[in-house]
């Protein structure tokens, strides 16, 4: 009820890992950077990294693990979570941990192709979706996009009501 959702965007900075947990379910796993940027003294200059844990479940998991690598600039959102811990020597650890309800690109950095995967039930278990990407820029058009209105065309008009 008290959740915390967040958007962050960064750069992926470690392989996706994907698993299944009991049940079956799939579970992606990576680890994304961010770093602040200000502008003092006229130059840029680089704050403090912060990295965090991105879990990705289900559907988002197999997509996230099909499309997303090392070095990638994403943006992710989700609920944040702080995992936390007590290791043998007595210490406390604390890990900040984004169970994602989106993950994509960003588009601010390039270009991506969006492409649907097969239906989930067409798939064996254990299969690797077939994903065909298209490039829409290697495909020529036959004829330029039409971008008709309801005006009729100039021909269709008559003389006296063209002027």
């Amino acid at each position: 009820m008290f959740d915390t959702y967040i958007t962050l965007n960064g750069w992926v900075g470690s392989d996706v890992s994907l698993r299944e947990v009991a049940g079956g379910q799939p579970v992606a796993n990576f680890r994304v950077a961010t770093t602040s940027r200000k502008f003092r003294n006229n130059q840029w200059e680089d704050g403090a990294t912060t990295w965090y844990s991105v879990r990705a479940w289900r559907r988002l998991a197999d997509n996230v693990a099909l499309s997303i690598k090392r070095g990638d600039p994403v943006v992710v959102h989700g609920r944040l979570e702080a995992d936390v811990w007590t290791k043998e020597d007595g210490t406390t650890n604390t890990q900040l941990v984004i169970t994602a309800t989106s993950v994509g690109h960003d588009l601010s950095r390039g270009t991506a192709v969006f492409t649907k995967p097969a239906p989930p039930e067409a798939l064996q278990p254990g299969a690797t979706p077939a994903v065909q990407p298209v490039d829409p820029w290697a495909v020529p058009l036959s004829e330029p996009p039409s971008f008709a209105t309801d005006a009729p065309a100039a021909e269709d008009v008559p003389e006296e009501d063209a002027a």
